[in-house]
């Protein structure tokens, strides 16, 4: 093998390994394409609340926006796995919602955590957010 084609070879195995270490890197977390989502105005409008309640609870997504049901895809494995696929903006935005639920709406988020996380591992790990 010549040395240019060896080198071609070279980059070429290179830009794989580069490509797949980026895809491995890409499933360690979820989709950042809401984390610009504001938060703040959601839990401040009942019935956007309301709403998302509505779609974690529903056996079908009927009741659900696209944000709901990618949200809902996810929470059981984000809530029992304390955040640990969540982008830093996802780790700051569901203890915020899990803190209002708690105080605002304690019968919501018991509903939630029953259907979701229901050995309440989330909960324990963080007891601050509901007191």
């Amino acid at each position: 093998m010549s040395r240019s084609t060896a080198a071609a070879v070279a980059a070429a195995a290179a830009l794989l390994v580069a490509v797949a270490a980026r895809a491995a890197l890409a499933q360690d977390t979820y989709s950042s394409r809401f984390d610009g989502t504001d938060l703040d105005a959601i839990l401040a409008d009942e019935s956007r609340v309301d709403q998302y309640v509505r779609c974690f609870l529903a056996e079908k997504d009927d009741d659900c926006d696209e944000v709901g049901r990618r949200v809902k895809a996810v929470l059981a494995e984000a809530l029992t796995t304390d955040c640990a696929k969540c982008t830093e903006r996802q780790k700051v935005g569901l203890p915020k919602t899990v803190r209002f639920l708690a105080r605002e709406r304690p019968d919501a988020w018991q509903q939630i955590q029953g259907k979701f996380d229901p050995k309440r591992r989330y909960a324990a790990a963080h007891p601050e957010l509901s007191q």
